[in-house]
């Protein structure tokens, strides 16, 4: 965006300035911020950030172990049994037809 989009670029810094603070109903309920905000995470206004690399000060972390080997066919069908956010699933799959009498 920076290269690119000059305008779409002042518009990111200029409203990464104007949350510094927090913003202005929070601060008038007394409800302020903690410190100061920033877009980038680097915590420096964002026409001053380091773009062009990883943040300095903030080494990127690594995992402990390396993840497990999924094979190929889990990946593509998902584990047959196992728990979404929204429902629980195990065994084989049933048909229900329900009634309309």
């Amino acid at each position: 965006m920076r290269d690119n989009h000059p305008q779409e670029w002042a518009d990111a810094v200029a409203f990464d300035r104007a949350i510094r603070n927090g913003n202005a109903r929070g601060n008038a309920k007394g409800r302020q911020l903690r410190g100061q905000a920033y877009l980038h995470r680097s915590l420096m206004p964002l026409d001053e950030a380091p773009l062009d690399g990883p943040a300095p000060h903030r080494p990127r972390r690594r995992r402990a172990t390396p993840p497990p080997e999924i094979p190929d066919e889990e990946l593509e069908e998902g584990d047959p049994d196992g728990c979404s956010p929204w429902s629980c699933r195990s065994g084989s799959p049933v048909q229900h037809v329900q009634s309309l009498n």
